[in-house]
């Protein structure tokens, strides 16, 4: 499992205020919620994932559609991880127990 590090930058939490920017923050919080929710369950998805008893056939009949997906869940985790790292914040793979 990954984790992200922040790394010290010198910044101010700014205070809430009431009102339509209150409504505005709540909104963007759900959003952010629900992101994370959806690579959660992109990762349990993922881990559904067991090509090792597929046959050769099978194999080779879905290899073109197969590649094509994991070329995009990696474009995508690179584009995703890429953003983090140019924040300045440090993605860390935790370690088995």
């Amino acid at each position: 499992m990954r984790s992200i590090t922040a790394v010290p930058n010198g910044s101010v939490a700014r205070a809430r205020s009431a009102g339509p920017r209150a409504t505005l923050d709540r909104l963007r919080t759900r959003d952010r919620i629900e992101s994370i929710a959806r690579l959660r369950a992109a990762v349990r998805a993922l881990g559904d994932v067991d090509v090792s008893g597929w046959d050769d056939a099978t194999l080779t009949e879905h290899l073109d559609e197969l590649s094509r997906a994991l070329c995009g869940i990696d474009a995508e985790l690179t584009r995703v991880a890429e953003a983090v790292r140019a924040r300045g914040f440090r993605i860390d793979e935790r370690l088995a127990a």
